[in-house]
């Protein structure tokens, strides 16, 4: 199964860089499922092995910055920012709606969430995730390419549910692994 989560990762990972001339690529149900499953693993063994202890631990270390549980509660919360980044792409707009600001919408959600116990956030974090599966296996194939646009880059629906859905919890896993010295095999 490791083997099956390098290769999701490279791919998502070329394939979510910021150069705005490689649109033409399109994430396929497939590559997203796998995605969203390997992020799944990489979460649940990465904060399901941690003490209680250890989730108040200080990843991020600007005055804001996240502890391990936060970081938790974010991807717990995901599953209202994937439904809405499908819901720009479908509704033809594209964006999100005007005057939104990433970095409050993901404090709400992570203040939502707030004295949540880790098994209670991995639950959430699972079926929001299963829940996104169960989205991107009904998405007809031709949304996949239906344009998403940030203010960093130019992409489409498959990408973005391929980088949301699955890279995006392997990359937080990953840099609280880093900073607890956890080595995952």
């Amino acid at each position: 199964m490791m083997g099956a989560t390098v290769s999701v990762t490279v791919a998502a990972c070329v394939r979510i860089s910021p150069d705005k001339e490689r649109n033409a690529t399109v994430a396929t149900k497939a590559e997203i499922i796998d995605a969203i499953q390997a992020g799944i693993n990489r979460v649940e063994s990465t904060f399901g092995q941690l003490p209680e202890s250890q989730l108040d631990t200080r990843i991020h270390e600007e005055p804001d910055g996240w502890t391990v549980r936060q970081i938790l509660a974010h991807l717990a919360g995901r599953q209202e920012t994937c439904e809405m980044l499908i819901q720009i792409a479908r509704d033809g707009s594209g964006t999100p709606p005007g005057g939104f600001n990433i970095d409050s919408w993901n404090a709400r959600l992570v203040a939502e969430r707030e004295g949540k116990s880790r098994n209670e956030l991995l639950r959430e974090f699972r079926s929001a995730h299963e829940t996104l599966i169960e989205r991107v296996e009904a998405l007809r194939d031709d949304h996949l390419s239906l344009p998403v646009v940030f203010p960093n880059r130019d992409t489409n629906l498959g990408d973005v549910l391929l980088g949301s859905g699955g890279m995006h919890s392997i990359q937080h896993a990953s840099e609280v692994e880093d900073a607890l010295g956890i080595r995952q095999e």
